[in-house]
């Protein structure tokens, strides 16, 4: 599946292969990014590796589980992508669990080429809407999925006091 967004980005399903060293680079990038929000470290990966575990219990032939290598135009990988293929009270959503473009690649507009070819690939399965979470301190990705016209449904927010 290959979308022009002025960059092509290639979904192309997860080999069993690249697996184990997606999962734990998920799991370590997962677990930053809950202690950036306010996990102790060691609740930060307890939680990450919990989520993984019971999220892909049959690794990448887990049902409803979706998990790409992201290409280049030149066939390279440059990332990877989850999502899941849910329904909850007749609403059916694609929700993205991970989306990493390699730091080296990023700012090259291949997370939006990226974003464009996930809708392709969730229509093939019937489904027409994508949800996701993204942490409040990533205003990077919020303005990419505000410019691809996502918008907030729900807003976690917590004090420390």
């Amino acid at each position: 599946m290959s979308i022009q967004t002025g960059r092509t980005a290639i979904l192309v399903p997860m080999t069993e292969a690249d697996y184990p060293v997606w999962r734990e680079r998920g799991i370590k990038a997962y677990a930053e990014d809950k202690a950036q929000s306010g996990y102790s470290l060691e609740n930060a990966q307890k939680l990450s590796e919990e989520s993984y575990t019971t999220s892909l219990p049959k690794g990448v032939n887990t049902p409803d589980n979706y998990i790409f290598t992201i290409l280049n135009a030149s066939e390279q990988p440059v990332g990877a992508l989850w999502f899941a293929a849910k329904e909850d009270y007749g609403k059916k959503t694609a929700f993205i669990y991970d989306i990493e473009i390699n730091l080296a690649e990023r700012g090259k507009g291949l997370g939006k080429a990226t974003m464009l070819a996930l809708e392709a690939e969730i229509k093939k399965l019937g489904i027409n809407r994508i949800g996701l979470h993204v942490f409040a301190f990533n205003k990077t990705a919020h303005a990419l999925y505000a410019s691809l016209g996502y918008k907030s449904t729900d807003i976690t927010m917590e004090k420390i006091i």
